[in-house]
């Protein structure tokens, strides 16, 4: 079998697995009661993945637009959604495309801003506040929600290896996806290390993939200024879905912010 052949079954395990595992609802919940009971709104959320926050508000009746680069994700979030006519969702590149406008709600979840990929990681988390602030019309809102901790040293940095998910898909091939000997600067705030995906296929074959990562980790003082320089007026924050403060016991750092009339 041929390399691209091993990177379709491990990108299709990919998607499968994240799409069983990453079920939670609690930011949902949130989301919808920061919204309230209000007339429906035009929500954009970027990187929408498989629908997992987009399906339940488009079920609330609410006019979801989704953006994502990913074709399977797009597909998976599709088939779960059949019959809702009121989704529309756009395969490109979040960095780099138009979101469009006049949305009454921008959704970046799902730590977006620490999953960019680019050149200059903390440049580009900060020009997505600025393209949600340009996406939404006055009087909107952005949701932001982002993994937090006050002393970041003591959840990243994990020595060897990490085991993040693993499992077997509807084809019967089993996989792990793991970190390996992740590091964290202090002084510039990076998380780097590998990431390695182990395939067994059905077939007995195995297929390991590996490539580096390093992500960028804001502090709420960052997160903050960027809001405020985009011009967003932080209404509500927290430290938890539960609604906490932020505190050294939180491990979340989520926003509404709006957009001012």
């Amino acid at each position: 079998m041929n390399m691209k052949s091993y990177d379709r079954d491990l990108h299709s395990w990919q998607v499968e697995l994240y799409d069983q595992i990453v079920n939670e609802t609690e930011d949902v919940e949130l989301i919808k009661k920061l919204i309230g009971n209000n007339k429906k709104q035009c929500i954009f959320e970027v990187c929408c993945g498989s629908g997992r926050i987009l399906i339940p508000l488009a079920r609330d009746g609410h006019i979801m637009t989704g953006l994502d680069m990913d074709n399977l994700m797009i597909s998976k979030l599709f088939e779960k959604a059949y019959g809702i006519n009121n989704i529309t969702v756009i395969q490109a590149d979040a960095t780099t495309a138009e979101w469009g406008k006049e949305y009454d709600v921008v959704i970046l979840g799902g730590n977006i801003l620490l999953n960019i990929v680019s050149e200059d990681i903390k440049s580009a988390q900060q020009k997505f506040i600025q393209k949600a602030y340009f996406a939404l019309k006055p009087g909107g809102h952005m949701y932001l929600d982002n993994n937090y901790f006050i002393h970041p040293e003591q959840f990243f940095g994990y020595p060897g290896e990490r085991i993040i998910f693993e499992g077997t898909d509807s084809s019967g091939n089993y996989g792990r996806y793991m970190l390996v000997n992740e590091e964290y600067d202090v002084e510039k705030q990076l998380v780097s290390g590998i990431r390695r995906f182990e395939l067994r296929l059905k077939s007995g074959e195995t297929f390991v993939k590996e490539e580096k990562y390093v992500k960028y980790v804001p502090t709420v003082q960052e997160m903050e200024k960027w809001m405020g320089d985009a011009g967003f007026v932080i209404e509500k924050k927290y430290g938890s879905y539960a609604e906490e403060p932020i505190n050294e016991f939180t491990q979340r750092a989520i926003y509404w912010a709006k957009k001012p009339k």
